[in-house]
């Protein structure tokens, strides 16, 4: 490939990317702020932070330490426009409380994250001393020259040529550096001081960014970024745009061996990027079949998936079975260990008692042995032996019957005992009912009529209820309780019978009231009807007195003569007048007529309906009341126990 096609080609790569790569960059420290000529030999732009960065802030220094920000002589000069060129005024609000308390902010955040060592807080830097502002500028100044205020040069000197080496476009004055916590001057410093924060942060940012760089180029591979493909799409631009500046350098310059060797290593760098790639989908695609088989074989599994839930639930059955079982023979057992405990005692005394026996028996023999004895004594002895092997035998008949009796009775006792825990159980649940027990409860009078059988105390006279006295307390005492509820039940029974005598008397009241509102209704058709047939007589009669009067008229317009059309016309009026007035009459006296009947017939409705509400309700409340009443006695009557039996 010719010079002049890679030259092109550079330009179009250049010219596709220039776009993307200038918006939003921040210029370089070293840059002006304003366009100016340059020339062809673009240098690489540095950072604060790189060892080719000035000693010094535009002051000399002892020793051999000299400036190198805008000196003449020493380097390429600095674009960087003089201040004293012309004042201009800070755009920024600096005297806005919010962009004060901005401020302050971003740089107490920036001391605590750097380390700062002298005490800080947002009250010292809303109107800090001159050792406060001393130590801050120090402090920060000293990131970009380690040897800021050393004492070679005055404090406010210093810090006034510090600022404008850096290229801050706005003056600093001396005069307000001997009275920085002033509120005229303050402002304006901690704006500068502010704009020095922001330029420390983009230095580092700028070095942390060229130390990726160095890094990503040192190992080219990128295997270890494939896992987050957006951190693997961003290390490849950046690896593309450095070599963009690289190759756009070397073609400007005209090193065309420099650009070829670029040109290689970042092709060598992402065929080796695109390898690692492809090794990875292999891998991922590997591991994608062999997910696909197992999802097929649990698929196949997921058949007999109903057949094994519906073994689990059997076997889940089966086991809370065994489970039961179990609670049943530890009972069980615990029974029997208890019996096994008596028993235990019981053969121990026996064996004390037969062990007594023995050692008298062996005394008696060691007696009758050291004894001296005749035939007369031998067979008195023989005699007595078979008496006592005889009453031994029958001894021993007797102790096995009464054994027996023993075990018969003993079982018969605890049936007893069992029948009569059910009937105490019984006869607590009805007390429980009939409210006797606590004894707090409302029958109770603060009496104990709760029973509690005692097996341990069955032989204590009165023990076998815990100390209660069945006979002398609690049986009078329920006694006395039926006695009162029988009486209750009477007068509730006497009650409820005058009840139902007043809802008899009630019912016939109703029943009057009923007959009285039919007759008034029928009087009230009657008047009704008596109304029409009146009314309608009164418009027959002026109906006729109508048509007399258009004869009349008709047979006065026939009459020529004007005297007798004028008499006959008088007679007319007159006899029309007559009859107005008697239908008119007629019309008020059937009017209050039927207004009296009305008002009447709605007295004696709203009279019945009162009555009949009035009855409705009283005979609603004595049903109710009765029906309480035979209940409750009812339930007192079934819910009493007998008395216990002696």
């Amino acid at each position: 490939m010719s010079q002049t096609a890679r030259r092109t080609t550079l330009g179009n790569a250049s010219n596709r990317q220039s776009m993307g790569a200038s918006q939003g960059a921040r210029k370089s420290l070293n840059q002006s702020t304003k366009p100016q000529r340059m020339s062809m030999a673009v240098p690489q732009r540095k950072s604060l932070s790189q060892s080719s960065r000035p000693t010094s802030l535009g002051r000399k220094s002892q020793g051999a330490r000299t400036s190198t920000i805008g000196a003449p002589g020493n380097g390429p000069t600095s674009t960087i426009p003089s201040a004293s060129s012309g004042l201009r005024s800070d755009p920024r609000p600096i005297t806005d409380k919010g962009f004060m308390n901005a401020s302050i902010r971003s740089l107490l955040n920036f001391l605590m994250s750097n380390g700062y060592d002298s005490t800080i807080s947002p009250k010292i830097l809303a109107r800090p001393s001159s050792k406060d502002f001393n130590n801050i500028v120090t402090f920060l100044l000293r990131k970009v020259d380690e040897n800021f205020n050393d004492g070679t040069v005055k404090f406010e000197d210093e810090v006034a040529m510090a600022f404008k080496s850096l290229g801050y476009p706005f003056n600093i004055s001396k005069t307000a550096l001997y009275a920085v916590g002033s509120p005229h001057t303050w402002p304006g410093l901690l704006a500068a001081i502010t704009w020095l924060i922001e330029l420390l942060t983009y230095d580092s940012e700028v070095k942390k960014e060229q130390d990726e760089t160095e890094e990503n180029q040192a190992n080219p591979n990128m295997e270890e970024d494939f896992e987050d493909i957006e951190k693997l799409g961003y290390n490849s631009d950046k690896a593309f745009f450095s070599y963009l500046g690289s190759a756009y350098s070397s073609f400007l310059s005209g090193d065309d061996a420099l650009y070829t060797s670029l040109e290689d290593t970042l092709v060598q760098n992402f065929e080796s990027g695109n390898l690692s790639v492809e090794r990875a989908l292999s891998q991922i695609s590997n591991d994608n079949e062999l997910l696909r088989t197992e999802c097929d074989e649990l698929e196949k599994m997921s058949t007999a998936l109903p057949e094994l839930e519906k073994r689990e639930a059997e076997l889940q059955s089966d086991l809370q079975k065994f489970h039961n079982l179990i609670e049943q023979l530890n009972t069980h057992k615990e029974t029997l260990n208890t019996k096994v405990t008596q028993r235990t005692e019981e053969l121990q005394k026996n064996e004390e008692e037969l062990k007594a026996v023995e050692e008298s028996v062996k005394g008696l023999k060691d007696r009758v042995g050291r004894q001296d004895l005749s035939a007369e004594d031998v067979r008195r002895m023989q005699g007595e032996r078979a008496r006592l092997e005889d009453g031994l035998e029958r001894a021993t008949q007797s102790k096995t019957s009464h054994t027996k009796l023993f075990w018969a009775s003993e079982s018969t006792l605890t049936n007893l005992l069992e029948g009569l825990e059910t009937k105490v159980a019984e006869y607590n649940a009805k007390c429980a009912n009939l409210q006797l027990v606590p004894e707090t409860a409302k029958n109770a009078n603060g009496t104990r009529f709760y029973l509690e059988v005692e097996r341990e105390k069955t032989g204590v006279v009165g023990g076998l209820f815990g100390g209660v006295d069945v006979e002398g307390l609690i049986k009078p005492k329920v006694e006395a309780l039926k006695i009162s509820v029988v009486k209750s039940s009477s007068e509730a029974r006497q009650e409820l019978l005058k009840l139902l005598d007043m809802e008899e008397t009630t019912e016939e009241s109703m029943n009057e009231a009923s007959e009285t509102q039919i007759a008034l209704e029928a009087k009230a058709n009657k008047l009704e009807a008596t109304y029409n047939r009146e009314k309608e007589q009164i418009d027959a009669a002026l109906a006729l007195i109508v048509q007399e009067t258009e004869s009349a008229e008709s047979r006065i317009s026939s009459l020529k003569d004007p005297v007798a059309l004028e008499s006959a016309l008088a007679r007319s009026q007159t006899k029309l007048n007559a009859l107005k007035a008697l239908r008119q009459e007629k019309m008020e006296e059937n009017e209050k007529n039927k207004k009296a009947v009305h008002e009447e017939i709605v007295e004696a409705l709203a009279m019945v309906a009162d009555h009949h509400s009035y009855v409705e309700k009283r005979f609603k409340e004595v049903k109710e009341v009765g029906a309480r009443l035979i209940e409750g006695v009812e339930g007192e009557g079934d819910k009493l126990p007998p008395p216990p039996k002696a």
